[in-house]
């Protein structure tokens, strides 16, 4: 007898009886009617509504499966067993049976993890389990995809100059454009002065502290690097524990650092062969150790002391070519949540195609991982609701962001070159939340240089790994790589300094207003999408060369704006920002400041700026008011904060003798960067 499986594209599948005759049986045995399309000749079709997804690289010999609801689990276990299958929780420690109806891990109880022989049919498998009453939804165990292609490249130059505005001593600074970016040509030769995150001033402020922690889900970080031990994630009690054996009741052995759930152990690995270095690459990006003599810098790395800086908890995801199947994540989000992490950091994504938020979030397993993640209380007082999911938005060059990142709740990131337009590689579109720079190696016209790339960490051994075919070598300490995966720890480390300064100034958000605090604390980029730029190209038939990229393509794509460390600060502080332009004299309206009637209001005239906000726009003359506008020239790109004194009332204030206005006094913000615009970014 032969019987014919439903598949989604409406296709019909044969598998004989005798390959999966017990779990056939029972699933033609439930109360389901046959589709119209059966030939009457002892043939059946079934319905595949509750398959969720399509094969992309799955697990053999898994499939994953939700439950109708958490009493289903041993009717299910038992059908399941009578046909050789066996039924597992997804989750250890949070079993169906165990788990009490409406908490919050009662979702993910429901998940399950059926096992069975490599060398079977999972889609003829996937489609007779969907049968089963038991079942509200069956899921192929996917492998994700790094947001990256691993490629990395040296250090060939040592950094020409330090970075003045900044408090630090890493000797490699200077390299970090990406941080600050003076437009030299020796970033690339199409480099543009302002095109970073803005962060050099923002450190005079906050640096990171440890109350932060972001989990890292990626591949290994080593955790021993010399530029990453200080600011590592520490679980004290299996530290201080018995080794082999859990410590803290958490169910995970040794889990020190994090957790490596591709080999289900404590051992975080980064140096096996195919390992590229991303995850330490990553790591490096949000929290390298700053002030510390060596290396790199952090965007929250702390000021060198021991109580500054934020933590890192290595979650392995991937280990060279392996892991990074849908369980494996999910298990690692929610060990993020239960482990007090409130920053998911992902440059990782799928490419299996939903029909929207409503669609994704209704029926995968990552959606309701992430949902525990997000609605979660984590270890940070300033976001006493929950957590936020950051993650990159994929190197495919699509007009939308990639799952899971597409989503709502989640925050995509897009890329930008030093030129701070978007580099070739990145997705756009719906579901892409915000930009940063990501790097690219090709920097137009006939120069290659790697100095356009992302500097950051890397593994301080040598690792093997195979692209297209050619054995190449990681690059070890430091190194440079691009893609939306670099892109997307800028704004994860950008997050951490503004929840530090959050719990700084003793300050709380909501999740979503923190969010919202996060996407518009941001430069334009939108203004500059016109032409083309020359870079690396892909034609429709995949092959790549230079060429002119249309950035028209881009326009109101690419997320709200480029990521700015600073205005996250001010928003935070509840300061205001003036934009103004580097190297001209200028006056700046502040209505924005004052409300609409800032004209005709008294000022006095000297405004109040410290020496070191002073220096930090290279200013030649103090800043006044002339005719109700701040009067300013910067000479360099940066960012300061003024007081501004106004009275109201009366042209004079009040001495006790006459009637007087009333003071007005002002606190704002100036950001200086290269041509300011209309919509109040630069170009």
């Amino acid at each position: 007898m032969v019987i014919k499986i439903l598949k989604q594209n409406m296709r019909r599948y044969c598998v004989t009886f005798a390959a999966v005759a017990g779990l056939l049986s029972t699933a033609l045995s439930c109360s389901i009617d046959p589709l119209e399309g059966g030939n009457g000749a002892g043939e059946a079709v079934f319905p595949s509504a509750k398959i969720v997804n399509v094969q992309d690289d799955p697990v053999e010999g898994s499939l994953l499966v939700r439950l109708k609801d958490l009493s289903a689990y041993e009717a299910l276990r038992q059908k399941l067993a009578a046909s050789g299958v066996t039924l597992a929780p997804m989750y250890r420690g949070l079993s169906a049976p165990a788990t009490k109806v409406g908490s919050p891990e009662a979702g993910l109880a429901c998940w399950c993890r059926l096992e069975f022989s490599s060398n079977a049919d999972l889609d003829s498998l996937a489609y007779a389990v969907a049968a089963y009453d038991e079942v509200g939804k069956v899921q192929f165990n996917n492998r994700m995809k790094v947001a990256s292609d691993g490629r990395s490249y040296p250090i060939t130059r040592s950094a020409s100059a330090s970075v003045s505005s900044a408090p630090f001593n890493d000797p490699e600074l200077g390299l970090q454009w990406h941080y600050y970016n003076d437009g030299s040509t020796d970033i690339a030769p199409t480099a543009r002065r302002g095109a970073d995150i803005n962060v050099t001033d923002a450190w005079r402020l906050e640096t990171g502290r440890p109350e932060v922690i972001v989990a890292v889900c990626d591949l290994g970080v080593q955790w021993n690097h010399p530029d990453l031990a200080a600011n590592m994630w520490v679980n004290v009690k299996e530290k201080n524990g018995v080794e082999g054996q859990t410590d803290d009741d958490n169910e995970y052995v040794d889990d020190i650092y994090g957790y490596n759930f591709v080999d289900d152990t404590g051992e975080i690995d980064w140096s096996s062969p195919g390992n590229t270095g991303h995850g330490t690459h990553v790591a490096g990006t949000v929290a390298a150790v700053n002030n510390n003599g060596i290396g790199v810098a952090g965007v929250a790395g702390g000021d060198g002391s021991p109580d500054s800086g934020v933590r890192i908890m290595a979650l392995q995801i991937f280990n060279g070519d392996r892991g990074a199947s849908v369980d494996k994540c999910c298990e690692a989000i929610k060990y993020a949540a239960d482990m007090g992490a409130c920053i998911l950091q992902c440059s990782w994504g799928n490419q299996t195609q939903f029909t929207g938020d409503d669609d994704f979030a209704s029926q995968n397993a990552e959606a309701e991982a992430l949902e525990y993640f997000i609605n979660h209380r984590g270890n940070c007082d300033a976001l006493p609701d929950g957590n936020i999911a950051i993650f990159a938005s994929g190197n495919d060059a699509w007009n939308r962001a990639a799952y899971p990142g597409a989503g709502r709740d989640c925050i995509s990131v897009t890329a930008v070159a030093s030129d701070g337009l978007p580099a070739y590689y990145t997705n756009y579109g719906p579901g892409c939340n915000i930009a940063a720079p990501g790097g690219e190696y090709f920097t137009g016209g006939m120069i290659d240089s790697e100095t356009g790339c992302v500097l950051s960490t890397m593994p301080t051994e040598p690792i093997d790994y195979t692209e297209g075919g050619e054995t190449l070598q990681t690059v070890t300490d430091y190194g440079y790589m691009q893609g939306t995966s670099m892109a997307c720890p800028h704004v994860s480390g950008v997050a951490a300094l503004g929840l530090s300064y959050a719990l700084t100034l003793g300050k709380t958000f909501t999740k979503d207003q923190f969010v919202s605090m996060l996407l518009t604390s941001v430069n334009d980029i939108d203004s500059r999408l016109f032409g083309t730029k020359q870079t690396l190209v892909t034609s429709a038939s995949g092959v790549q060369s230079m060429g002119d990229l249309d950035l028209t393509a881009y326009v109101g794509k690419m997320g709200t704006g480029t990521i700015d460390a600073w205005r996250l600060l001010m928003q935070i502080e509840g300061t205001p920002c003036l934009m103004a332009e580097v190297g001209r004299s200028q006056r700046l309206s502040l209505d924005s400041i004052f409300g609409g009637g800032s004209s005709g209001l008294s000022y006095i005239e000297n405004v109040t700026i410290s020496d070191e906000d002073y220096e930090a726009l290279g200013l030649l003359t103090p800043p006044v008011i002339k005719g109700g506008s701040l009067l300013i020239q910067p000479e360099k790109a940066g960012a300061a904060k003024l007081t501004v004194t106004a009275i109201a009332g009366a042209g004079t204030p009040s001495n006790g003798q006459t009637i007087g206005g009333s003071y007005i006094t002002k606190e704002i913000s100036v950001i200086a960067r290269g041509i300011s615009n209309g919509n109040g970014g630069w170009l």
